[in-house]
């Protein structure tokens, strides 16, 4: 696998007594619901598994420090003793450690935002009866902009605690793209107007963030590359969200593995097409930013 590829023999029995730490924030995708063995073939332990195999960490160690939560919202992160107080505890300790040099916390990835999304299916939600409703986009907008300001405190706060550390946030993918079920073409559009969110946060140049886009890649397919519970990635799912995150970590383009790429894409459905709240002309009622 090309996520792999940047380790070049294996670990050492004994590694550096001071070992720098890899922290993941984020709900059940992080988490590694989807895959057969979370802990072992979740996206975020095969990204772990191969920066401790690469140059970078193979005789220093890194250890892995999973903060994830399934189920978690953006707002969840930020609540006292959440995800976000746990992260920052644990770069304090470490740079707070005198008697260590190189125990920092150097890796940093966050993966939230789709619990916000799925908050609109439950059932007092008025996009279960109306889509296209005022209600609903009136409902949507208010998750976008939820999601934009606490995506963006999670940030400030990490950044300013570890100015130093890589900090790597993944996007959203479409689980239902090119399977043909009816909510394919709404979840496409709601998709992109939340990672257009998201790409507007890790924009900013104060934060010094890094996004790596799975969108795009599992564009048709969701019959492929998600589990049979309908919304998480399966076993080749994970290794792709590996590879991306790997790749936007070491600062160059994702190799997906041609063995992930043999099957075609399906035909997907068209973001634009017949989706409640679009116009002819492609024109949304939902705005793409908050």
């Amino acid at each position: 696998l090309a996520l792999l590829s940047s380790g070049q023999g294996a670990v050492p029995a004994v590694q550096a007594a001071e070992t720098p730490a890899y922290v993941a924030i984020g709900d059940s995708l992080a988490f590694g619901v989807g895959a057969a063995e979370p802990g072992k073939d979740c996206y975020v332990a095969l990204v772990h598994d191969a920066l401790r195999k690469s140059d970078r960490y193979r005789e220093r160690g890194l250890e892995l420090v999973n903060l994830a939560v399934p189920g978690a919202t953006t707002e969840d992160i930020l609540i006292p003793g959440g995800q976000l107080d746990s992260a920052l505890e644990e770069i304090r300790s470490r740079t707070e450690d005198t008697s260590s040099a190189d125990d920092n916390v150097e890796i940093i990835s966050v993966n939230i935002g789709g619990n916000d999304l799925l908050s609109l299916t439950t059932a007092d939600s008025p996009c279960v009866d109306d889509v296209s409703g005022d209600a609903c986009l009136d409902r949507f907008g208010e998750v976008l902009a939820s999601l934009q300001e606490n995506l963006a405190e999670v940030l400030r706060q990490l950044r300013e605690e570890a100015p130093q550390a890589g900090i790597y946030v993944l996007d959203l993918y479409n689980p239902y793209s090119g399977t043909g079920d009816e909510r394919e073409s709404v979840a496409d559009l709601a998709v992109q107007q939340l990672n257009g969110v998201i790409g507007a946060i890790t924009a900013s140049d104060d934060l010094k963030v890094h996004m790596g886009t799975v969108f795009r890649l599992f564009h048709g397919r969701g019959a492929q590359w998600i589990a049979a519970d309908g919304i998480h990635p399966n076993e080749k799912g994970h290794k792709v969200m590996a590879e991306v995150l790997l790749a936007v970590i070491d600062d160059r383009p994702p190799r997906i593995p041609a063995e992930l790429l043999a099957e075609p894409p399906a035909p997907a459905a068209s973001p634009t097409g017949g989706v409640p709240g679009l116009g002819k002309d492609g024109d949304s009622d939902i705005p793409w930013f908050v």
